[in-house]
């Protein structure tokens, strides 16, 4: 019985169905889930050769800032880390909130780029920079919990 296809003629409904009026099994024997069928057939009787469902193709979505994006990106640009914690917006959206502010302004399109570039870029070292003042005065959070922490003796049991 390994090669037969006896599952492509009907569904186990049927054959259970079949085996009941036939005598081949008794009406005690029958599976529970046979009776609920029966009285709550699905919509669409589940079939082996079902007919392939119909495949769309995927359209493209593309938004105007994508080529900006795209542009930045192939230069180089944006690829900045980016931080889940805080909510301050990611350095390539930065880039072409810039890049649409500077194109209003009426610069020309070849210097576009490296001019929103440069100025996200020295926004960033002015972020880093105040970040790292922030982390050096010894009355931030960070700075307390590093000298509270023995990190030479972190493993040793007290």
């Amino acid at each position: 019985m390994a090669s037969s296809r006896l599952e492509r003629i009907g569904t186990i409904f049927t054959r259970v169905e079949g085996l009941l009026t036939k005598g081949a099994m008794r009406a005690d024997d029958r599976p529970l889930w046979f009776d609920v069928y029966r009285a709550f057939p699905p919509l669409a009787e589940p079939k082996f050769a079902k007919p392939k469902p119909e495949i769309n193709p995927i359209r493209q979505i593309l938004y105007p800032e994508d080529a900006i994006r795209a542009k930045f990106h192939s230069s180089g640009h944006g690829l900045g880390t980016v931080s889940m914690i805080s909510p301050t917006e990611t350095q390539t959206k930065r880039l072409v909130q810039q890049y649409e502010k500077l194109k209003s302004e009426g610069v020309p399109e070849e210097e576009l780029i490296e001019k929103a570039a440069a100025v996200v870029g020295s926004e960033r070292q002015l972020e880093v920079a105040k970040a790292k003042v922030t982390a050096q005065s010894p009355d931030s959070v960070t700075a307390k919990v590093l000298a509270d922490a023995d990190i030479k003796n972190i493993f040793s049991e007290k």
